[in-house]
């Protein structure tokens, strides 16, 4: 009976795959009919993305520059908890923007290293007591002018690796929601703070030092099968000026052989800018031996 049971299961199970919606063996269903592919219009453009140079503070905060209304560059902590960018009295003032009755600017051009160019950006003007306290203290290194806050960091993808001098910004095409915005009362007592540590590191001979920025070139690499390659080159830079082309190979920096495109970079970084850098290019068989004047970069 056992086996009587399980054949007649085995027999049966074909005849139902097949049964149809009108209850009769009427063949398998009917495939529906594929997707269409998308058009061209109906396709979303590929998202943009920017490699923006990047520095770690004294106070172990990100630090990018932007320069805006075409002056700067000025410093700006990258502080997704602050809820909107922030910037300093005397900055407004240097690039020429007269804040409203509660303290909003709004910046015809918004010009971030390496990264997207904004325009009619609008920025909460006020002596931020933290910027106050860490820049009369010396303590982040540099002079600190601003905050970059989630209004504007949100549309962005924002990647951060600690293990390189550049973080990538990807386009969301998302517009945030816009927040209430505050009013322009001010705390005294905690400006009160900042006024207190400016005091304190006068007192103590301390203050924001004078910092050279890195050397900088204005050149994409990549490491290929034959050496360090020139991926791409930025516009008007001083590799640019100086008649790098793309698929040009580094092979030594300051005279030192180079074999990855981290370790130009690494020896790059470590001229102030300003500073002559020697490189070897190779150009198919022909060598190049080229001086070249850094720009001043992070």
């Amino acid at each position: 009976m056992k086996v009587r049971y399980m054949l007649g299961v085995i027999l049966l199970t074909p005849v139902l795959v097949w049964v149809g919606s009108s209850g009769f063996a009427d063949g398998p269903p009917t495939a529906k009919p594929a997707t269409p592919p998308l058009t061209p219009a109906d396709q979303k453009p590929a998202l943009k993305s920017y490699e923006v140079p990047c520095r770690i503070t004294g106070t172990k905060h990100v630090m990018v520059r932007a320069k805006l209304n075409g002056k700067g560059p000025y410093n700006f902590i990258v502080d997704s908890g602050a809820p909107a960018v922030f910037l300093t009295t005397a900055v407004c003032k240097e690039v020429g923007v007269t804040p409203d009755d509660k303290h909003w600017g709004t910046f015809d051009k918004f010009e971030i290293e390496g990264g997207p160019v904004l325009t009619g950006t609008k920025a909460r003007v006020e002596d931020m007591f933290q910027l106050n306290g860490m820049n009369g203290l010396g303590l982040a290194g540099v002079k600190l002018q601003g905050v970059l806050g989630y209004a504007l960091l949100a549309k962005y993808r924002v990647e951060f690796d600690f293990s390189r001098d550049t973080m990538t910004w990807t386009e969301l095409g998302y517009e945030p929601k816009p927040f209430k915005a505050f009013g322009g009362g001010r705390d005294e007592n905690l400006e009160m703070v900042g006024q207190f540590a400016k005091g304190l590191g006068k007192l103590l001979g301390k203050g924001v030092p004078e910092v050279k920025g890195r050397g900088f070139l204005g050149i994409e690499l990549r490491d290929g099968e034959d050496g360090v390659e020139v991926k791409g080159i930025l516009a008007d830079s001083p590799a640019a000026k100086a008649g790098i082309k793309t698929d040009d190979r580094i092979t030594h920096v300051q005279g030192k052989r180079v074999r990855s495109a981290a370790e130009v970079l690494r020896q790059i970084g470590e001229l102030p800018g300003g500073e002559t850098a020697k490189l070897t290019v190779l150009r198919g068989a022909a060598s190049r031996d080229l001086s070249i004047q850094l720009g001043e970069g992070l």
